[in-house]
């Protein structure tokens, strides 16, 4: 309790002018001065002004007592025993997590020991007998008897190069682990590369059989060793790189209704998947539909829509990643419409068409000719294949980063139906009858590929490649 004594207030003669300085008007005159504060008050607001600051103080006096007392039982016993058991409720969880965990990738390696030693038993094979096919060759000149340096010159160089091979290879059984989130910590995986010296890149022997069902088409991550697949129902699945397959809801624009385009195409909707491509750039899938633009983050399992105006209403056709700030759409309608586009991306992998930077209104100067694929490949080349109304008329050029001519690629009494990257200086080529090339662009020339692909080729990790062999099959091989 705290009191004044008469000593505290002062009585001061005051101008007979002032007057009450109480929070309601007084009409008195201020006789008195507060020894606490600046206010002049008449005696009975002055009583009433150091009453009410005695009674706020036993308050306060009050209050602090009360924090004390709170302060003084304060204790982190409680708080510690909760603490304790969510940790021993999370340590628990964390050993049945690990120990799952362990189980499954104690499987995973059993099988990726198994696939490893086949592997290395067809690289095995494949390294007999062409040291096989070489030896018979030095005992063919031994049995003549006249050995030329000529003869002996080749068969050493093969010899060479059979040697860069073998000691090129990797093959090994890895894991890692890593101190991240738990799903993360282990990772298993295999290292198993090579430097192929064949102008043909002919794969070895496949290693791995992929099951899909009705597929349309697909696109891989070479980076991150994934696959975007689109079934005939436009359903979109992803398999990661321990080729878990899991189905995605496919983006949906806000109208279904179909839209009717030129003579030469058919009937589609709005919610058709037209084209899917991987940024290696962003680290996305790009996913286009006529009229909207999608990408996939595969960390998040989430698709964003990418605003980007269209060309006169007209429905987009193709899309292909250049660089890091660049990217290319065509669109389905004759005249060979191209829009260079310019974009950034924000920490959360937002992706902005900032925008468009240069437009082809025909590019090929023929009104008739439109645009059925496109791509890029790592040499900054991009591939473009032209088609002339509905007439089986088809056209693959190659083409720099300013859309300049720079070859056409023909086929002998053929049109080039389909065309894959690979690396910087080769293209896989379809036939529109059904036959299968190689193409170098260094040395201009075709070769026969060793095998088909259908339903398209794409790279896989440091030296594999996916193959789409049929609808219902995906073979990964070495090459």
């Amino acid at each position: 309790m705290l009191s004044f004594s008469p000593s505290q207030v002062s009585s001061v003669a005051i101008d007979p002018r002032s007057l009450c300085q109480n929070e309601i008007e007084c009409s008195k005159i201020a006789n008195h001065s507060c020894h606490h504060c600046p206010k002049s008050l008449c005696l009975e607001h002055l009583n009433e002004h150091n009453t009410r600051n005695v009674i706020r103080a036993e308050v306060l006096s009050r209050e602090l007592t009360d924090l004390m007392e709170i302060v003084s039982n304060l204790t982190t016993e409680k708080a510690s025993e909760n603490t304790h058991n969510k940790l021993d409720a999370w340590k628990n969880q964390m050993f049945d997590t690990i120990e799952n965990m362990y189980k499954s990738r104690l499987d995973e390696i059993n099988y990726l020991e198994t696939e490893l030693n086949q592997r290395g038993d067809i690289l095995k094979e494949y390294l007999q007998s062409k040291i096989s096919s070489i030896g018979t060759q030095l005992l063919q000149i031994q049995n003549i008897g006249e050995i030329s340096e000529k003869e002996l010159s080749s068969i050493e160089y093969d010899r060479n190069q059979l040697t860069q091979f073998f000691e090129s290879i990797q093959c090994e059984l890895h894991i890692n682990a890593n101190n991240i989130v738990l799903k993360d910590l282990i990772n298993v995986y295999n290292l198993f590369s090579c430097k192929s010296t064949s102008p043909h890149r002919t794969p070895i022997k496949s290693y791995r059989t992929i099951s899909v069902q009705s597929m349309k088409k697909f696109a891989s991550s070479k980076e991150n060793e994934s696959i975007l697949w689109l079934d005939n129902e436009r359903k979109l699945h992803y398999i990661d790189r321990r080729f878990q397959t899991r189905i995605l809801a496919a983006p949906q624009t806000l109208i279904t209704s179909a839209i009717m385009l030129s003579e030469h195409h058919k009937r589609i909707n709005n919610d058709d998947i037209v084209d899917i491509k991987w940024c290696s750039f962003l680290e996305l899938f790009l996913v286009l539909l006529p009229r909207s633009l999608f990408s996939f983050d595969q960390k998040t399992n989430q698709f964003q829509e990418i605003s980007v105006s269209r060309y006169k209403n007209y429905p987009f056709r193709c899309i292909s990643c250049f660089n890091s700030t660049l990217i290319y759409i065509s669109y389905c309608t004759l005249g060979t419409y191209i829009e260079l586009w310019k974009y950034s991306y924000g920490h959360e992998n937002d992706i902005y068409m900032k925008e468009c930077i240069k437009r082809w209104d025909c590019l090929t100067n023929d009104k008739n000719e439109w645009i059925s694929h496109m791509n890029t490949n790592s040499n900054s080349t991009i591939g473009l294949l032209i088609c002339r109304g509905s007439s089986i008329y088809k056209r693959f050029e190659l083409r720099d980063e300013n859309l300049y001519l720079l070859t056409i690629i023909q086929l002998e009494n053929d049109y080039v139906d389909a065309f894959f990257p690979f690396q910087h200086n080769y293209w896989f080529i379809k036939s529109s009858s059904g036959k299968y090339y190689m193409y170098s662009v260094d040395k201009s020339t075709f070769y026969v590929s060793a095998f088909d692909f259908p339903f398209g080729v794409q790279e896989f990790g440091i030296n594999s490649i996916v193959i789409g062999i049929e609808q219902e099959k995906l073979i990964l091989s070495d090459i």
